[in-house]
Formats: C-alpha cells, sequence, structure tokens
C-alpha cells in the first residue's frame, strides 16, 4: 500500500477536485482506492457524499461512531487519541463506488490542532512515545484504513494550510503533488510550501532517530506537480499566464523538488514541456465542473442523462486526460500498471 496527497498551502488550484476525480479513475482501473478526508472543512466528504448523508453521519451519529464500535468518521477514530483516553479506534470506511471507500471528515477535527501542535514539539526535542503516538495517529488510521479493505492506494485529502494537523496529515504519506495554476499565487506558493515540507522532513527525521528505530510516518516525498491550464478572460490576457507558468519549473526545482540529479544549467533551462517534474498539463474543464459536482461523479463519468449536452467530447477528453495522468502517477510511485477500466465514457 502507499499513500499519495495533493497538496498546495495556497487554495483555489483544484486541489479537492483533482483528489476526487484521481481516486475514482485509480479504482476503474482496478486499484483498490481509499480517500481519507483530513480536511476540517470536509471539501471531499461533500463531494462524495449528499446532505442527506451527511446530516445523518454527523447530526444523527454524533461524531460518527458505528453499532460495531467502529469510527464512520476521521474524527470518531481519532476521539480518544484526542481526549488522551485511548488508541485510533478502527474505520468503518464508506463504500462509494466500486474499488472505492471513503473515510468521511468532520469539522471537529480541527480541535485536534493544538494537541498535535503540542506534541510535535515533545517528540521532536526528546524520546516521547507517548508525544510520537499522537503525532503519528493519523498515520495509524492510514494503515488501519488500508487493512479494512486491502487498499492499493490510500489517497489524503488536506486543506490549504501550513498547520500542525497538515503536518501529521502529510507525515502519514509516502508521496506528494503538488497542484498549480498558471499565476503569481501558485509561484509564490511553491516559494513557501517547499522549504516548510523539508523543514518538517528533517523535524521527523529526528524524533524517528531518538525514538526506538522503528520507521514509522512516511517521506511525503515530491514526486512532480500537475498544472492546471488557464481560462481565458478578457483582463487576463494568455501572455500572462504564460509568462508565469513558465517560470515554474525553476521554481518547483529550486524550493520543491528533492531529486538533486539536474545540474544548475539544467535547472535553468527547464521548460514545461521538458521538466521531468510535470506529472500533466490538465485542462480546466470548467464547463463540466458544476454537472460534475451536482451529479456527485468524476468528469469523465458524466452522462447525457447529466446534461452535457453537446460537451460529449469533453468528457472523452477527460477520460482520456486522468487516465493518462493515473498512469503517470502509479509509474512515479513505483507501482502496478493499472487495468483497462472495464467500462468508457458516454
Amino acid at each position: 500500500m502507499s499513500a499519495l496527497v495533493l497538496f498546495n498551502n495556497k487554495g483555489g488550484v483544484g486541489k479537492t477536485t483533482l483528489t476526487f476525480n484521481i481516486a475514482h479513475m485509480m479504482a476503474r482501473c482496478g486499484l483498490r482506492t481509499v480517500v481519507l478526508d483530513y480536511d476540517p472543512q470536509c471539501n471531499i466528504s461533500s463531494i462524495f457524499l449528499s446532505e442527506d448523508e451527511l446530516t445523518a453521519l454527523w447530526e444523527h451519529d454524533g461524531l460518527g461512531v458505528s453499532k460495531g464500535g467502529g469510527g464512520r468518521t476521521v474524527v470518531a477514530c481519532l476521539d480518544k487519541v484526542r481526549r488522551g483516553t485511548g488508541t485510533v479506534a478502527d474505520p468503518a470506511l464508506h463504500r462509494v463506488a466500486d474499488n472505492l471507500w471513503l473515510l468521511p471528515g468532520h469539522l471537529s477535527l480541527s480541535r485536534f490542532e493544538s494537541k498535535l501542535a503540542i506534541h510535535w514539539a515533545q517528540s521532536t526535542a526528546q524520546d516521547n512515545e507517548e508525544a510520537v503516538g499522537v503525532v503519528t495517529s493519523l498515520d495509524q488510521l492510514s494503515d488501519k484504513a488500508a487493512l479494512t479493505v486491502d487498499a492499493d492506494i490510500i489517497l489524503v485529502d488536506v486543506g490549504p494550510s501550513l498547520g500542525a494537523l497538515n503536518r501529521s496529515a502529510l507525515l502519514s504519506c509516502d508521496f506528494l503533488i503538488v497542484p498549480l495554476a498558471p499565476d503569481l499565487f501558485s509561484q509564490q506558493g511553491l516559494k513557501n510550501v517547499g522549504p516548510t515540507l523539508k523543514q518538517w522532513r528533517n523535524d521527523w527525521h529526528t524524533a524517528r532517530d531518538r525514538g526506538d528505530g522503528a520507521v514509522i510516518g512516511g517521506e511525503f516525498r515530491p514526486i512532480g506537480y500537475i498544472l492546471q491550464q488557464h481560462l481565458v478572460r478578457a483582463d487576463q490576457p494568455a501572455q500572462a499566464y504564460l509568462r508565469w507558468a513558465s517560470q515554474i519549473p525553476q521554481i518547483y526545482h529550486e524550493f520543491v523538488a528533492t531529486d538533486e540529479s539536474l545540474s544548475a544549467e539544467a535547472r535553468e533551462n527547464l521548460t514545461l514541456a521538458t521538466d521531468p517534474s510535470r506529472i500533466a498539463l490538465l485542462r480546466h474543464y470548467a464547463s463540466l465542473i458544476p454537472m460534475a459536482q451536482q451529479a456527485r461523479k468524476p468528469l469523465f463519468m458524466l452522462s447525457r442523462a447529466d446534461g452535457i449536452g453537446s460537451r460529449g467530447y469533453l468528457v472523452e477528453r477527460a477520460a482520456e486526460d486522468f487516465r493518462a495522468m493515473v498512469e503517470e502517477i502509479l509509474k512515479r510511485m513505483g507501482g502496478r500498471d493499472p487495468a483497462v477500466p472495464t467500462d468508457s465514457p458516454p
């Protein structure tokens, strides 16, 4: 099992939408996939589940504890850890499609932030098993979720912050992809997030070295970025977007990439076309996204009944794009080749 997160501390770059669609494509390709909602805003839970389902989960079941004692939400699984009265509970995953399961989020997950911050400082300052146990509780939950359904892939959805909650969420992941938009904010976000990730990784290595030698937690190793193409607007000419996009390869390799095999000269001459860290240059499917969200479907599974009209060609294009992107992601993760999807888009 491998765990993957799409992360950028700049919001609005399509992180959750990408995670949702990638999860569905991985499942269609035969990979047993689990999505964990570690974002207190619960955005991906609200895409997967209807308001009635979330109401039943949150209001009728409280934190989401099943009759069998398993946690039906992330918070239910972590509640005893947060209160200091126990360990991570087994998750009761919600099956949303063939080969695809979800552990929904809960808005009260934000209450775990301060405890994680305190115990992170303790875990890196001294050999403290209790602190390490708290800091790695999201990693423990990921492992339990994977065991529950014999998962091939864990996909983690997180918010855009650089706080203690996301630090522990990323610690549960083996690989990291940075979603980007061709604009100033994504460019500055790379300069901000890269050094922070490297510091977190170094701090965690220090904490692990002071422990009993057990390898716990992931490396959240960057394996590339996904650049979403711009929407053409009259007040923001395409040339401006091209200018920002053309600078991304150099900035990514300077601030985020951990592979130092490229020389300084090679990095300076990188372009979007030649950058080995570019996973995909993805079309902006703005006309399909509202329909997909309303239908609670991935872009590439929309049908005429969902109102696509003459945009069937876009649905086919989305299927091709996401299939190619998932194949590239799996290649970079060192995983097995996906199977051919059993169904085809309309």
